[in-house]
């Protein structure tokens, strides 16, 4: 059976959450709980999908050999970094819904921090920067993963050369 994980696989993940970081808003502004949701979802979609992959061969692991055993656990690996972002994603989205829901309610909320909507803009903002920055080092991880390694240029031989002969007697040549 071959492995549904492979380099390949990591390098399609990781281009995939390259582009999912590029859409993340960065600026108070650009906070959006609809936007937000998407994101989520989507980033939830790639999580789901990595570990469909590694569980069909987690099931059967007398036919993993050594190389897919390594592809799978840089998978793992990389199935952490995406949880870890999309649990800031999440709590980005969290700040955002609760100034969503103070801009559409008049009711105060027990909080001097959930009183003012472009405070949680910018705490929304912040953890989404945080999140850009797992996804992109997640990529970055799984690229390097799914990269051959780089052969080392052979070492030119030098010569041995002999080395230098001291005096052995204690004497000294001046007189």
């Amino acid at each position: 059976m071959p492995s549904s994980v492979t380099p390949s696989t990591l390098d399609r993940l990781a281009r995939r959450l390259d582009g999912l970081a590029d859409q993340v808003p960065s600026t108070p502004e650009a906070i959006d709980p609809v936007t937000l949701t998407d994101d989520i979802s989507m980033l939830a979609h790639h999580l789901q999908h990595a570990l469909e992959c590694a569980q069909d061969r987690f099931t059967a692991p007398a036919t993993v050999h050594p190389p897919g055993c390594t592809t799978l656990v840089q998978l793992a690996t990389a199935t952490a970094g995406i949880a870890h972002a999309l649990h800031t994603l999440t709590e980005a989205l969290a700040y955002a819904t609760t100034g969503f829901q103070r801009e559409g309610t008049e009711k105060p909320i027990p909080s001097h921090l959930r009183n003012d909507p472009q405070i949680l803009r910018t705490l929304a903002a912040e953890h989404c920067v945080t999140a850009r920055f797992r996804l992109r080092d997640t990529a970055t991880a799984l690229r390097e993963a799914s990269s051959p390694p780089r052969p080392s240029a052979p070492r030119a031989s030098r010569p041995r050369t002999q080395p230098a002969t001291t005096s052995q007697s204690g004497q000294s040549t001046r007189r």
